[in-house]
């Protein structure tokens, strides 16, 4: 498979992973469940016997939150397949220097709970990272007239 074609897919694999998280916090949170991330800190009696006020930041930041992700996925989508696949450098290194410092923040973030999810981030890292390897491969090969592309 071709690098471009195979970081575009990676990373398309990667957004689905991500978008398919987000899209299922948001239902459980608008549905009026406890954003699951509270299960990573606490027991359920603890999330049970928490103040209703504590709860509603918590949820009221999953359901914002969340929905951005999706929205985010979907706008990697799209500079994916639409720009980067065409030889547009420019959305590459646009998506690196967003989506690179966002995935370091999922480690801030899941400091915050104990680094429960420490695996979870290092995968999502190294499929991020070889995505974003692969298109600047494909977009350097296809630039210097190779078939990479």
């Amino acid at each position: 498979m071709k690098s471009l074609k195979a970081g575009a897919v990676l990373l398309s694999i990667w957004c689905g992973l991500n978008a398919a998280v987000a899209a299922y916090v948001t239902a459980v949170t608008l549905s009026g469940g406890a954003a699951p991330a509270l299960a990573l800190a606490l027991r359920p009696s603890e999330v049970a016997a928490a103040d209703p006020r504590l709860l509603a930041v918590v949820n009221a930041q999953a359901a914002i939150a969340n929905p951005c992700i999706i929205a985010l996925c979907g706008l990697v989508l799209a500079l994916t397949w639409t720009c980067i696949a065409t030889g547009m450098r420019w959305a590459l290194r646009a998506l690196a220097a967003t989506l690179i410092p966002l995935q370091a923040f999922g480690f801030v973030s899941d400091g915050f709970l104990r680094n429960r999810n420490l695996a979870a981030n290092g995968v999502s890292t190294l499929v991020l990272l070889a995505a974003l390897a692969l298109m600047k491969r494909g977009l350097r090969d296809a630039a210097r007239g190779g078939r990479s592309a």
